[in-house]
């Protein structure tokens, strides 16, 4: 194949892969494909018929048209640091880009691989394991969350606290609901409200809003009085809340939704960083930009580049 494939497409209820071109580079006949290669595959699946019954068949297309399908595999998960989750007979473990076993499947439950480290449930309680599949912490809890900037959440005794990679519990703080840190800081609920602390638990944005999400690209979205705005690092709200919701910035734009009427689901459009419309809101459903492209409207699995234009394959039309 001479151009990469960059982005599944959906036809007749069917998805195939456009090129850099955007032209069909594979035709559209797998029932399922994940959102968007990563590090080098996709995910995509096929029904086969077994005598009476039907089973989905998991395999991995890579970005110049390879595919392998597995029989075995009951769900498949695109790759993240190098390894994917899989699962046979009921048990998560992990494939190499090589598609071999890396981690035999052994568990009841698992999260991706971030910052070298992997959640994992054995029986009822969840511990950490490494790219060599060895438990690094104990299986002592009853959640976790995935490590990002060296925290992972967890919850030990009904009470939620971040540990560090050696297990130890670095912030044992008073909220009852915390997120994954980004940029080094972590949304924490108390009562009813979000406020905001750093990588030693120190609160350093009060408890300010209705609701709080992490930050991206400097800026997070915040929620006061039902409207989404945005916050800088040091609290102070540089995006107006005037948007019905609001989410995180990815390549210099934020989805955000408007509603036009009180019965409305609204419309998805973007914002730039200096709060915005640059693309109109128009779409019943969107993504995050991704490498310059941004899923739209669901149902027919279509993209727009950062400038709201529309790719959609001439032969697809």
């Amino acid at each position: 194949m001479s151009q990469e494939l960059i982005l599944p497409i959906l036809r007749d209820g069917k998805y195939g892969f456009i090129d850099r071109n955007y032209n069909i580079a594979i035709k559209p006949k797998y029932n399922y494909v994940s959102s968007r290669f990563k590090e080098g595959y996709c995910i995509i699946t096929y029904i086969k018929k077994i005598r009476n019954n039907t089973k989905w068949v998991f395999g991995y297309i890579d970005n110049k048209g390879n595919s392998n399908f597995f029989l075995q595999l009951e769900s498949a998960n695109q790759f993240c640091e190098g390894l994917s989750k899989i699962r046979i007979d009921g048990k998560y473990g992990f494939f190499n880009t090589n598609l071999e076993v890396e981690i035999k499947p052994m568990y009841r439950a698992a999260l991706n691989f971030n910052e070298e480290l992997c959640g994992v449930r054995l029986n009822k309680k969840w511990g950490f394991i490494n790219k060599k599949g060895i438990m690094t912490i104990d299986p002592i809890y009853s959640y976790v969350n995935s490590f990002y900037n060296e925290r992972a959440l967890v919850e030990f005794k009904n009470r939620y606290s971040y540990i560090d990679k050696n297990g130890k519990i670095i912030i044992d703080g008073d909220f009852i609901m915390g997120s994954d840190f980004s940029q080094n800081l972590a949304s924490v609920r108390k009562d009813n409200k979000w406020g905001y602390i750093d990588k030693n638990g120190k609160l350093v944005i009060d408890y300010l809003y209705d609701k709080a999400k992490s930050f991206k690209e400097d800026l997070a979205p915040v929620c006061i009085n039902n409207k989404w705005g945005y916050i800088d690092k040091s609290g102070k709200l540089v995006i107006d809340a005037k948007f019905d919701y609001a989410c995180s910035f990815y390549e210099g734009l934020a989805r955000v939704n408007v509603k036009k009427g009180y019965f409305s689901q609204g419309y998805w459009g973007f914002i730039n960083k200096e709060g915005e419309m640059v693309i109109k809101p128009v779409f019943k459903s969107a993504s995050d930009f991704l490498e310059g492209y941004a899923q739209v409207n669901e149902n027919k699995n279509n993209y727009i580049d950062k400038h709201g234009n529309l790719i959609i394959s001439g032969s697809l039309r």
